[in-house]
């Protein structure tokens, strides 16, 4: 029953306009902060908000640090954390039947860092066998990767654990090198985006929240996706989108129930939540952990320019790096 206002700063991802436009906001009368979606250049904004009794949220933050662990008792993302995320991955690429695995790591954020670290536990725990792991930086060439991946052993699989654009980067330079061996990303790669820029991919797949273009199993996202290309004219740009809406529903949910902006009575609230229904799939929280592990998350594949339904899956067990 109450208007809601939104302030949005463009931080254009520079590590020092985070804390300030903070501290703006709540001078303003932020109730609750929304952060960018990657702890590495959230924090600063994040701290700010803990300073000043706020709740600060991430919609899609994959790393557990930002909570408890990380220093921030008023801090939760409404994302699938990548101990599950890349459970699932290592899961899915073993019930393909595909059994020696190269892992290639964008070292740039702990996202892809942890990522890759679960991977290789998972897939080793399931009888799998990580030939190599090869680390690049955001932005770098891996045409030296692809020749070692060319000349060694041959893999059934390559992990790439990365985000775009350098991940696509990479995925054009692995199929342009001659591997034409199944590629296996996490949310990191998710979107339509940056597929036209590899003509012909195939075998490419990623593991995210939902699929975006209305071939998801739960007709509630299909629905949300047919509401947002009808409001903005074009459908959404990746399966996270969920994570926008879920976001809300969480900050409503853990209102109601606190009757307070307090940020200590809305994280009291929010971490007794058990398998609250949202858009983005059940969403549980605990004092010692404010992110989701056990979500099931979608398995998307390359079709003709597009990422498309594959499967949904449950991690069968998850894994911490």
């Amino acid at each position: 029953g109450q208007p809601v206002q939104v302030k949005v700063i463009d931080t254009e991802t520079k590590l020092g306009q985070y804390a300030p436009a903070a501290q703006q906001v709540i001078s303003e009368g932020a109730n609750v902060l929304i952060v960018t979606c990657d702890y590495d250049v959230s924090s600063p904004a994040a701290l700010v908000a803990e300073g000043k009794n706020i709740l600060n949220i991430a919609p899609c933050i994959g790393d557990p640090i930002y909570g408890p662990s990380g220093g921030l008792k008023l801090g939760f993302s409404m994302g699938t954390g990548v101990p599950g995320e890349a459970s699932i991955m290592a899961e899915f690429a073993a019930s393909k039947g595909w059994k020696k695995a190269v892992l290639v790591k964008d070292t740039s954020i702990k996202y892809t860092q942890n990522q890759c670290a679960v991977v290789d536990k998972r897939f080793t725990e399931l009888g799998g066998t990580v030939l190599a792991t090869y680390e690049y930086k955001q932005g770098d060439s891996i045409k030296e990767t692809v020749s070692k991946i060319s000349s060694g052993p041959a893999p059934d699989v390559i992990f790439n654990c990365a985000y775009n654009p350098g991940g696509g980067q990479a995925a054009k330079e692995i199929r342009d090198g001659g591997l034409d061996q199944p590629i296996v990303s996490g949310f990191g790669m998710d979107g339509d985006f940056w597929v036209p820029a590899i003509p012909g991919l195939k075998d490419y797949y990623v593991i995210t929240y939902a699929s975006k273009n209305g071939d998801d199993p739960n007709p509630d996202v299909n629905a949300y996706a047919a509401d947002y290309e009808k409001k903005y004219g074009n459908p959404p740009d990746v399966g996270g989108f969920v994570t926008g809406p879920t976001t809300l529903e969480v900050i409503l949910k853990a209102y109601e129930q606190a009757q307070s902006w307090d940020g200590d009575k809305l994280t009291a609230v929010m971490q007794t939540f058990k398998d609250v229904p949202t858009l983005a799939g059940p969403t549980s929280f605990t004092p010692d952990l404010h992110i989701q592990v056990e979500r099931p998350m979608v398995v998307l594949q390359v079709k003709d320019g597009k990422l498309a339904f594959v499967e949904q899956r449950t991690p069968e067990k998850v894994v911490w790096p």
